[in-house]
């Protein structure tokens, strides 16, 4: 293989993990707030619109909407039965969503394998540029 097509997989390569990178940007940026000060917005009607990420592990992602304008992300304990019969009393509007369904969330976690086996295939055309028959000697025993 000759240096272009290596150069040209590299930067697709990296191409596709700064789209990735991008995409989840945002969410990064977002403030994390306590349970206790989500409950104290909450008890405040500060909250517009809260998002639940179900699961089926204990603590439970949700991003929060504020009157303001601002998002903002916390983790609810799993049973969150009070806070959300509270935000329903102060009519928040809630959605919840199914955390495994994200297809981002599952390209995000293969990205790294993706990326290993990328680098792991360019290393090894760069080994054997013939192909894996004619570089490996010491498989075949010599007869005599």
């Amino acid at each position: 293989m000759n240096s272009k097509a290596v150069a040209i997989i590299c930067a697709v390569l990296v191409c596709v993990a700064g789209v990735l990178w991008m995409a989840t940007a945002g969410q990064r940026s977002l403030t994390t707030l306590t349970y206790s000060q989500f409950l104290e917005k909450e008890r405040t009607e500060q909250i517009a619109s809260v998002i639940v990420m179900g699961g089926n592990s204990g603590a439970i992602q949700a991003i929060c909407r504020l009157k303001d304008g601002n998002a903002v992300r916390t983790v609810l304990p799993s049973d969150y039965r009070d806070a959300l019969v509270a935000m329903q009393n102060k009519l928040v509007n809630v959605e919840i969503r199914d955390s495994s369904s994200g297809s981002l969330r599952l390209v995000m976690k293969a990205t790294p394998f993706f990326l290993l086996l990328g680098v792991w295939i360019l290393l090894a055309i760069r080994k054997f540029p013939n192909g894996p028959g004619q570089s490996i000697s010491w498989f075949a025993s010599p007869r005599h």
